[in-house]
């Protein structure tokens, strides 16, 4: 039998090479709440037919992407579900300021902003990225959301390293971007009751050290990916070192449709670790090793605590 190791896992973006060069000028921030919420893809599909026009209206009158503010919205808020998407009416994760004059909602220690209804909160998410900081991305087409996504990242939207790639799987995964083409309805007239054609979910299927795999989106569960992929469950989970699939990935987890190999390939001799929060389950993953095979050439136990600076090796 396998282990889960990590029961609250955060991806680091080795793999990708983005360098953590983040400057502290994060206005917005993630603001996650599934630690006891099972976001499912009805959650998904439900909240991109609620709030379709709303971020159409803004795409229309200010020029943002309906996919990048549909995809941000689902992933600040875990599609309409987080504790203060329903106690603010925040959907984007907008902290207080200086400047804000306006209600607010206290979570932990950090003061949120608290609105009369979730269409402030698009509006205000439109009203920030107009400021100067943002400006660059109006010079992209309203169909280059990779090119706003990474845009995002670098002006210093998120601190999350895996932040640009995350959007961009939602948008791919769930079709937003189909949607760019669409006129929003006037809401001053009774709309029809239709809902947007939601597609068959095919996640885009990447390749690292010779392997395939998938990044998780939101609303995934383990069932479905081996689902779509004709997979066994049972064969998935082994692939990934899960005893179970009774917990969903997380967004951004790296989920592999092959067999891992027994120690890395290429180039990769050892890793540094970055992060506390990292476990070897983790690194298993972002080199496409097995992780009984990655803990025996390090002499350590699968669930052994590890430290930032401390040297891992990726082959015996």
């Amino acid at each position: 039998m396998f282990k889960i190791y990590n029961s609250k896992r955060k991806y680091i973006d080795n793999f990708s090479n983005i360098k953590k060069k983040t400057a502290f000028c994060l206005i917005f921030s993630l603001f996650f709440n599934l630690l006891a919420l099972s976001v499912t893809r009805d959650d998904v599909y439900n909240y991109i037919d609620k709030y379709k026009n709303a971020a159409l209206i803004e795409q229309q009158n200010n020029g943002i992407p309906v996919s990048i503010t549909l995809a941000q919205g689902l992933l600040e808020s875990a599609a309409g579900t987080s504790r203060l998407a329903r106690e603010g009416n925040n959907h984007f994760g907008v902290k207080c300021h200086r400047s804000y004059k306006g209600d607010s909602t206290i979570i932990g220690k950090t003061c949120y902003r608290k609105y009369r209804s979730v269409h402030d909160s698009y509006l205000d998410h439109s009203r920030f990225l107009k400021g100067k900081r943002y400006q660059e991305l109006f010079e992209l087409a309203l169909t280059d959301y990779r090119g706003w996504a990474y845009g995002l990242k670098r002006c210093g939207y998120a601190t999350d390293p895996l932040y640009a790639e995350k959007l961009i799987n939602m948008i791919e995964t769930y079709g937003l971007d189909k949607l760019v083409g669409e006129t929003p309805q006037k809401i001053d007239k009774p709309q029809r009751e239709e809902h947007w054609h939601h597609p068959i979910l095919r996640h885009p299927t990447k390749r690292r050290h010779g392997l395939n795999y998938i990044m998780a989106v939101l609303g995934d569960t383990y069932e479905d990916i081996a689902r779509e992929y004709n997979i066994k469950l049972r064969t998935l989970l082994e692939y990934n070192d899960l005893a179970n699939a009774n917990q969903q990935p997380e967004v951004g987890d790296i989920i592999y449709v092959n067999k891992k190999y027994n120690e890395a390939q290429g180039d990769h001799y050892q890793y540094r670790v970055k992060d506390d929060k990292e476990t070897l389950w983790l690194i298993s993953q972002l080199f496409g090793i097995r992780l009984k095979d990655l803990a025996k050439i390090n002499n350590l136990e699968p669930d052994t605590v590890l430290h930032k600076g401390d040297i891992i090796k990726l082959k015996r």
